[in-house]
């Protein structure tokens, strides 16, 4: 149960990316017709889930930990940034009104702040808040007393702390420059913390039966949304917070109810490595789901134009709305094709450079 290939938790990592891509569509698949939105909960899902995976005593060397997050998630993300910048900036030549100029900053330094400064892989955001998540995690665990694994509710609480304290500064000093970067973090650390508390104190206790265990998640949720509170908010803005604790009870909530349905289903996906594959490469398809849409329209425009083809599609939209999704006939259920590609194509993508990183690795130990 605790490793990296924890069936449970790849389950639970590829329905959160499922629903970041299916909010992105404007849809709700998978959202139980409201009770459980994806906008108020999928963001501190996967925090929670970096937060189980957490190695106790990673703070005795801080230097290493933040070096290794820095290249497993940094690295990456600054290649495909800069990539996906010059590929902004060559569309910008044909009328798309997609992205800024290529800059040391837009590269290096805008994606700590808010994340959509190429916009065409902008749902990447979360992974420059996550390094600094993760970072800032380790050193208050070093330096805080009590915050190691002995008193693990004792860092939550003072987590939540400066979770609220966090919606208290969107509130008063607001979220412009480099302020909503301090929010976000101070937002999403509990839900770290909790991943962590899961993993060593309640995961083992977590036995409670499935028919009290729902009837007490779906009852809250149910509450919640009888009373009329807004519950969406985008993390990435850190703007619409309805009060200071509706936000993480409905975050909980969300967690709650899909860590229980995962740890269900877990036994029939025990062998699939399918799942396994796309469970730990979440990070893939966050980086490049938003790409694959854009790449659908194009293959829509294409047809519109050289063959006369779908004469409702609109050129200016294609060209200036990232998140136009032209759907042929005005067929909704033609949404799935968008959301199949997102997550198969990126994937398809990791699998030939993890393909071709295996081949570099063998002629150079040849």
């Amino acid at each position: 149960m605790k490793n990296k290939n924890n069936i449970q938790f790849c389950l639970l990592s590829l329905l959160g990316i499922i629903f970041v891509v299916d909010g992105h569509l404007s849809e709700g698949l998978l959202d139980l017709n409201g009770l459980f939105y994806y906008y108020s909960f999928h963001m501190p899902l996967f925090v929670f889930i970096s937060g189980y995976f957490y190695r106790a005593g990673s703070e005795r060397d801080i230097k290493g930990y933040v070096k290794r997050k820095f290249i497993h998630l940094m690295v990456p993300y600054f290649v495909w940034n800069l990539f996906y910048g010059l590929v902004a900036q060559w569309m910008r030549q044909y009328g798309f009104a997609f992205g800024e100029p290529v800059t040391l900053a837009a590269v290096f330094v805008e994606p700590f702040r808010h994340g959509y400064q190429f916009t065409l892989n902008h749902a990447a955001w979360f992974v420059p808040t996550l390094f600094l998540i993760q970072t800032v995690n380790v050193c208050l665990v070093r330096v805080i007393p009590g915050a190691d694994k002995k008193k693990p509710c004792l860092r939550l609480a003072f987590f939540l702390v400066l979770g609220l304290f966090g919606i208290l500064l969107s509130r008063t000093v607001g979220t412009e420059g480099f302020w909503l970067t301090l929010i976000k973090v101070m937002f999403l650390l509990p839900f770290y913390g909790a991943g962590m508390l899961y993993r060593e104190r309640l995961e083992a206790k977590d036995r409670l039966g499935n028919g009290w265990y729902f009837a007490v998640v779906l009852g809250a949720a149910l509450i919640i949304s009888l009373s009329g509170r807004r519950v969406v908010y985008a993390v990435s803005d850190c703007r619409d917070f309805t009060g200071y604790l509706l936000p993480y009870l409905t975050g909980f909530l969300g967690i709650a109810f899909w860590l229980r349905v995962c740890r269900i289903l877990a036994p029939a996906f025990a062998d699939s490595r399918l799942v396994r594959y796309a469970g730990r490469h979440t990070y893939a398809i966050m980086m490049h789901h938003m790409m694959v849409f854009l790449v659908i329209r194009t293959v829509y425009a294409f047809m519109a134009k050289y063959f006369g083809m779908f004469g409702d599609f609109s050129f200016e939209s294609y060209k200036a709305d990232f998140y136009y999704c032209y759907l042929p006939g005005g067929l909704l259920q033609l949404k799935l094709l968008y959301l199949a590609l997102a997550l198969a194509l990126p994937l398809c993508l990791q699998a030939g450079l993890d393909w071709g990183k295996r081949r570099l690795m063998n002629r150079l130990l040849i």
